[in-house]
């Protein structure tokens, strides 16, 4: 990664998958009937469109390259394969989706893309990236650690509101049973039962 080029691909593709995420979340929201879990999987949904345009930005910055869709399925593998593979369960389902067939892929994807991030604040690839958008537009270092922090805290806070949104959909999604949860420990007690 101590090319500009390699570095701008690999965050444009990075800006790439943030989309996709995106789009992931939208649908989930769509095919979501509880308002409040609706909400949630949209904020995560713009937080995506937004790191994605914050990547997109920091990678022109640093070169300005056309990344195409199976490059960055290459260069990302495992975590833009995870991606494929909730997009492909949310979209091809026509009817309602079970978010527990989703929640541990979802914070397995986030877990991944906080990893992907974090390789960006280790100090030397940081530098190296900095050192080449400095070159055209005086950036400082900082600002663009600050940017890859920031989007590492809400990927944190993705896994949070996914674990959330578990413990709101999933008793929704479950067949109720009208067997009462009562366990009787010695019946043979209530006979003799006399007030006192």
């Amino acid at each position: 990664m101590n090319s500009p080029e390699a570095m701008a691909t690999q965050i444009s593709c990075l800006s790439t998958l943030e989309h996709r995420t995106a789009f992931l979340y939208k649908k989930l929201a769509e095919k979501t009937e509880n308002p409040l879990a609706r909400s949630l999987l949209l904020s995560i949904a713009i937080d995506s469109s937004k790191h994605s345009a914050l990547l997109k930005g920091i990678g022109d910055s640093i070169a300005v390259t056309e990344v195409k869709t199976k490059d960055c399925a290459k260069n990302l593998g495992q975590i833009w394969q995870m991606v494929d593979t909730c997009v492909n369960e949310v979209t091809r389902k026509e009817n309602a989706l079970s978010f527990a067939d989703l929640d541990e892929k979802l914070i397995a994807l986030e877990s991944s893309m906080g990893e992907e991030y974090y390789i960006f604040v280790q100090m030397e690839t940081l530098e190296h990236m900095v050192k080449e958008i400095n070159q055209r537009y005086n950036i400082n270092l900082d600002d663009v650690k600050g940017t890859f922090e920031n989007i590492m805290a809400e990927e944190n806070r993705h896994r949070e509101i996914i674990t959330k949104l578990k413990e709101l959909i999933e008793p929704e999604e479950k067949d109720l049973d009208n067997t009462p949860l009562v366990k009787y420990q010695s019946p043979d007690q209530w006979i003799d039962y006399s007030p006192h």
